[in-house]
């Protein structure tokens, strides 16, 4: 009696790389393979596929499940189109090869059949040298690209690819969102002005100005700090983009697949590789602004100290710019130690200690007692303040206004057209609602509607500010500069300003060192740094000559504040 062998079980695969790619590619994969199975006399117990995902990616869900069935001996033979579609990486290959070997599986392919480990091994190998190979030629294209001028990357805020007047796109060609390149402007200068990234974000998101690159699905997007800090050292983030200056930089960094998790890696390449092209009719911000920021940025990293951007246990460089919350932290040093100085207490009672002292006990320093903050910084803002009540120093300041109150004119222009366009966009939403709201009344739409209505009421009322006039230069500007100056302590502390007050004076001010007068029951406060600049820049008649001279000021925090010693 000849015993008749059942029909072997086959399981069936397939997969498609990209969203660029066809769906379609899965159902007719799919068909191949279940024509090759009738010819064969197998009969097809179940199929698995993955949609838009790369050959070298070992998490693909459909691929995992086979492996399950694989495992689970719920097929005697694994068929695929190619080899490829299982995998392009030799070494995950040869893994799933050995793994159906040794559940007594055997696979094979539409176009060679049965897979030994011999033509396994082959396939794999053209597999994986066709990667590299394409890889090249990707590279190269793209290199050739932005040698030409065009656009070799990813899609920048304030920019999109352009079309022609039929709609064309033209493939490569960028031109600038005029809107967008509002929002970029003013990221840019109110940084500049020394605001910080998490202020900037939240005005951003309170006028309701959409952030770039929403996530995948969601229908809003917020602005973050990280959007518009970014990395300077990677070149991402609004602040770091070079294209704003018409300037495209390309090959900044390079990309591996980390072998033990399957994640792509960036890492930096040296700055002489980088390939950078001139493209001036992509240019949004002037060089002048640039520069701002990017001084602004060079203090900041020098002053707060550079994070390690591949730490796991910090935020990257974003960390560098952490905020100040008092105006002359961390300028204050023991002249006992030389320790940093730091802030304890709390109200009229909160002052300075040494840190060393304080944390390691006086074997390392004696200290001194606490130097209050209320003393502190009026005795030294009142020495500042004599500096800068000049005639010098007024022309300065009142030349300083003219060119800012002229800069704020062209920023209302360019805050009137982004009005204009979110006014636009609310009026067609609320025209849309209420013609909805006409056709099938519902509670959900009307309260939608009441929040776009409000939402205009508010970019109107803004508008009509904007249209008011920028207010005249005073005339009493010089009384008003004085009274200013002359309420230095006060001026200085208001939380608008004080970031930005923050910056010049350690421009000005490298430390202050503190010690403890005994006799006089006193601290004395020695301000070291760059003075000299400071003092020069205001000249005071009883100051000059001092170019050849060290460059420090010693003050007095005692009674009534006044400051004791000149030493220049």
């Amino acid at each position: 009696m000849i015993e008749v062998q059942p029909p072997k079980r086959v399981a069936l695969y397939a997969r498609y790389s990209t969203d660029m790619q066809s769906p379609l590619s899965i159902r007719d994969q799919l068909r191949m393979c279940r024509d090759y199975a009738a010819r064969q006399g197998w009969v097809v117990v179940d199929e698995f596929f993955d949609e838009a995902m790369s050959g070298t990616r070992k998490d693909r869900p459909g691929l995992q499940s086979l492996l399950e069935a694989v495992k689970a001996r719920a097929c005697d033979i694994v068929l695929v189109e190619n080899i490829d579609r299982l995998s392009r990486n030799q070494e995950e290959l040869h893994g799933f090869y050995n793994r159906t070997k040794h559940a007594e599986a055997e696979i094979y392919t539409t176009s060679r059949g049965r897979m030994d480990s011999l033509t396994l091994g082959l396939s794999s190998l053209i597999a994986a040298t066709y990667l590299e190979d394409l890889a090249q030629r990707t590279k190269r294209g793209l290199e050739g690209k932005h040698a030409d001028g065009l656009n070799a990357g990813g899609k920048a805020y304030g920019y999109r690819v352009r079309r022609t007047p039929e709609g064309v796109i033209e493939k490569g060609q960028l031109e600038i969102i005029e809107t967008e390149a509002l929002v970029v402007r003013r990221i840019f200068r109110e940084y500049a002005a020394g605001k910080s990234p998490i202020k900037i974000a939240a005005g951003l998101n309170k006028d309701g100005i959409p952030a770039p690159k929403p996530r995948k699905n969601a229908k809003v997007s917020h602005w973050r700090q990280t959007t518009i800090n970014g990395n300077p050292d990677r070149g991402n983030g609004i602040l770091n983009n070079e294209l704003y200056i018409g300037r495209s930089v390309w090959d900044r960094l390079r990309y591996s697949k980390d072998p033990e998790t399957g994640k792509r890696v960036s890492r930096i390449n040296p700055r002489a590789q980088w390939r950078v092209a001139e493209v001036p009719h992509l240019r949004i911000i002037d060089d002048e602004l640039w520069q701002a920021v990017k001084d602004r940025q060079t203090r900041q990293r020098a002053r707060y100290g550079k994070a390690d951007t591949g730490s796991r246990n910090d935020l990257s460089v974003n960390r560098d710019f952490r905020r100040r919350r008092l105006l002359l932290s961390g300028l204050f040093k023991c002249g006992r130690c030389g320790g940093n100085m730091t802030v304890a207490g709390s109200g009229k009672y909160k002052a300075y200690y040494c840190a060393n002292a304080k944390e390691k006990g006086s074997a390392i320093c004696e200290g001194m007692p606490g130097l209050k903050i209320a003393k502190a910084t009026p005795t030294v803002l009142a020495a500042l303040r004599d500096l800068v009540m000049t005639d010098e120093a007024y022309e300065t300041f009142r030349k300083r206004f003219q060119m800012h109150t002229a800069a704020l004119g062209a920023t209302k222009q360019e805050e009137q057209v982004l009005l204009d366009k979110q006014i636009a966009e609310l009026e067609g939403k609320r025209e849309n609602l209420v013609r909805a709201v006409e056709d099938s009344y519902h509670p959900t739409l009307v309260e939608r509607l009441t929040e776009v209505e409000q939402a205009l009421a508010e970019k109107l009322a803004a508008v009509a500010a904007l249209e008011t006039e920028a207010p005249p230069l005073p005339e009493d500007l010089s009384r008003l500069y004085r009274e200013m100056i002359d309420n230095l302590t006060q001026t200085l502390q208001d939380e608008g300003i004080v970031g930005r007050a923050a910056d010049e004076l350690r421009e000005m001010i490298d430390r202050i060192v503190v010690s403890w007068d005994q006799a006089a029951k006193a601290h004395r406060m020695d301000l070291r740094g760059k003075l000299l600049e400071m003092l020069t820049k205001a000249k005071p008649a009883e100051l000059a000559g001092l170019e050849e001279s060290a460059s420090s000021l010693e003050l007095v925090a005692g009674v009534g504040f006044e400051p004791t010693t000149f030493r220049l």
